[in-house]
């Protein structure tokens, strides 16, 4: 591994270990759509194993955003926090017969609902940069580790 390598990792980890909870929801929408966008290639370009790959890693991804919700919001029927699983839910098993069917329009199809989340995430913590301790935690989401 390259010197470049290892020092870009080690940057990514520091940048992960000090991000604030939003950020790190909006990195998780951006690994995620990067995912889709490989496996979108993989598949253009007939490469299965590659496209497995991306594919499962978008739905680790995916997971990872389901296990961030506020698990006291959605028991109390929060609408915001319930949506949020519903959709991810949805994206999870669309992603799972992608993979087995390969197919393509699937991928697009949560590619297009991620990038429409990811823009609001994008939102909501842009205009809490300001904001005291509440930008470490949007609403119906917690990070847990």
């Amino acid at each position: 591994m390259s010197m470049r390598r290892i020092g870009s990792r080690q940057y990514n980890q520091v940048q992960i270990q000090t991000a604030n909870r939003g950020k790190l929801i909006v990195m998780l929408y951006q690994g995620a759509i990067r995912n889709l966008n490989l496996a979108v290639s993989h598949i253009d370009q007939g490469d299965m194993e590659g496209k497995g790959n991306a594919l499962i890693r978008a739905q680790d991804i995916v997971l990872e955003l389901l296990f961030a919700l506020d698990q006291q919001m959605l028991d109390d029927g929060n609408e915001l926090a319930l949506n949020l699983q519903r959709l991810y839910l949805y994206a999870y098993r669309r992603l799972i017969a992608a993979n087995l069917q390969v197919d393509r329009k699937i991928v697009e199809e949560i590619n297009t609902l991620l990038t429409r989340l990811l823009a609001a995430w994008e939102s909501v913590v842009s205009g809490e940069a300001g904001a005291d301790q509440q930008a470490d935690q949007p609403a119906g989401v917690t990070l847990t580790g």
